[in-house]
């Protein structure tokens, strides 16, 4: 996965593949949906009795993603099957406006699913509930999960978008769910300064300076920067999130409505101890704007001592590489900043909205293989291929349960980029159960680098369904104000890590509290509560 978000990909265009002209479930020209040329069996997945071909394009609404279908052998492996070509497309926000507003779609689409796009799914996307129903009522019956079926069902009645990482109550119950928000410390350099403990705000900067005192280096014999965190991208997540996640600031409040964690006293307190960091030249001011190509290199140097991060998934290749180079010295996950009032840990957990939600688009070329391709990667078979290969030749079972070759495994844990390029399994993330795939590869489907740190996370794990989709639900006028709320809080953040006292610190939070009210804000929360009320009517049907 690290390799989609550390390539910078240029667009690849918004060329459409045309399409078998002899393929099933083709548009009639009319625009309806034509008969499917084979018997649907709700009992037996549609793929398996279609041999016709398609080739099917595939948006993805990220910047970022510059992978290719057909170069691994997971791809290879699913076309084997389902007979469906994929062409990849990436692009962000822009792309995506520009094509819905021309209504030139590609066939399958996928966004995240905070977008307020997605929304608006009954306007650019077939349902997937009446696609299943007419080419392939597999889906509905077997494939998708119920629990997600209901949750994602709109005021419509129907299905538009399916999700990838999405994790329900049945899926916690049964384990090997892990986290991605941890602090990493170098193992090597934490116990030479007596491994401290880090979880209060005196014992967090007591150890920073430990480290700046004694001198430490990094590979390259650079003098070691105390604290890190993930690059900042779009926003401070790392200063907000992940360390009201660590410190056990609630969502919620005793009545299941909205909680103001900015405003929380215990969020303050930590925000401060890191702008105090800052000030005493244990982190690079530069943090706030540094790239994430220099923050890899930084890391894969092992150039930080603490390393404080809110998605270790994106991290495998510089963890891995320095692990790879110094296995004594490798990143290790500690307890971190804890609570001052006493709350106990909850580091997000994989929700049931999932990450992203795949469509398919009203002008997909063929509504039949789009569907059957939905199918086999949902279901526990695509999955399964997807994930692992091939039964004898990528992987064998074991007392029952799938299990990568050796030779791959060894691959997949120490070089995780070359591991996607090559072969490409459990990389396909679009329509990934995370869920099934913890359950049978448990910690082996990590790189070696991030095996601990995901250990670590599993008993602070606390799923919050409730906030599902808080975002993508807001109305024109409440998105506008919140986009204008983020971005005032990125800026007073970075603000923050500049100050000269505390004082200046807490200015600057009651002024992004101030700006808050003048934005809408009460609205905001109104529409939040909405949503939080409407998600525990479909949790609790």
């Amino acid at each position: 996965m690290k390799n989609f978000k550390k390539i910078a990909a240029a667009a690849l265009g918004l060329t459409m593949l045309v399409s078998s002209a002899a393929g099933c479930g083709q548009k009639a020209d009319s625009g309806e949906l034509a008969e499917p040329e084979i018997k649907a069996d709700k009992e037996v997945p549609s793929w398996k009795a279609d041999n016709s071909s398609a080739d099917l394009s595939w948006y993805i609404n990220y910047d970022w993603f510059a992978q290719e279908w057909g170069v691994d052998l997971s791809s290879k492996f699913i076309t084997e099957d389902t007979h469906v070509n994929i062409t990849y497309m990436g692009g962000g926000d822009e792309k995506l406006n520009t094509m819905l507003a021309s209504n030139d779609l590609p066939d399958i689409l996928t966004i995240g699913g905070e977008n307020p796009i997605v929304k608006d799914a009954h306007k650019f996307a077939y349902p997937l509930d009446e696609l299943a129903a007419k080419y392939d009522p597999y889906f509905t019956e077997h494939a998708a999960k119920k629990e997600i079926l209901n949750f994602f069902r709109l005021d419509d009645g129907h299905i538009y978008g399916y999700p990838n990482f999405s994790t329900t109550k049945a899926d916690y119950d049964g384990g090997m769910i892990y986290g991605d928000e941890a602090l990493l410390v170098r193992k090597d350099i934490y116990a030479a300064i007596g491994s401290p403990d880090m979880t209060t705000p005196q014992g967090f900067l007591s150890a920073l300076k430990a480290v700046k005192d004694d001198g430490f280096t990094d590979a390259g014999g650079k003098e070691i920067i105390p604290f890190g965190m993930r690059d900042w991208g779009s926003g401070p997540s790392v200063l907000d999130q992940t360390l009201e996640n660590f410190i056990g600031v609630p969502s919620l409040t005793d009545n299941n409505e909205y909680y103001d964690r900015h405003a929380d006293a215990d969020t303050l307190v930590w925000i401060k101890t890191i702008a105090q960091a800052v000030r005493e030249g244990f982190a690079s001011k530069e943090m706030v704007t540094m790239q994430s190509d220099t923050k890899d290199a930084i890391v894969s140097n092992g150039g930080y001592f603490a390393y404080f991060t809110e998605n270790l998934n994106g991290d495998p290749d510089s963890l891995s590489l320095f692990m790879k180079e110094n296995p004594d010295k490798a990143y290790i996950a500690v307890e971190g900043p804890k609570s001052t009032m006493g709350r106990s840990r909850a580091l997000r957990g994989a929700g049931i909205e999932g990450w992203t939600q795949t469509f398919i688009s009203k002008s997909c070329k063929n509504p039949q293989k789009a569907i059957e391709l939905v199918t086999y990667l949902v279901s526990e078979e695509g999955d399964t291929v997807m994930n692992y290969g091939r039964l004898g030749e990528t992987y064998t079972l074991v007392n029952g349960v799938p299990t990568l070759n050796a030779d791959l495994l060894e691959i997949k844990q120490s070089d995780p980029g070359l591991f996607e390029k090559e072969y490409g399994l459990t990389t396909h993330l679009w329509l990934q159960d995370s869920a099934r795939l913890s359950k049978f590869m448990g910690l082996d489907q990590f790189p070696t680098s991030l095996q601990q740190p995901k250990e670590w996370t599993q008993p602070y794990l606390k799923p919050q369904f409730e906030l599902s989709g808080l975002d993508s639900c807001l109305s024109t006028e409440a998105n506008r104000n919140n986009e204008k709320i983020k971005q005032d809080w990125v800026q007073k953040c970075a603000a923050m890590m500049e100050t000269e006292d505390d004082a200046e610190v807490e200015a600057l939070m009651a002024a992004h509290l101030q700006y808050r009210d003048a934005n809408g804000w009460a609205q905001i929360v109104e529409e939040y509560n909405t949503k939080i009320k409407e998600n525990i009517e479909k949790l609790n049907p």
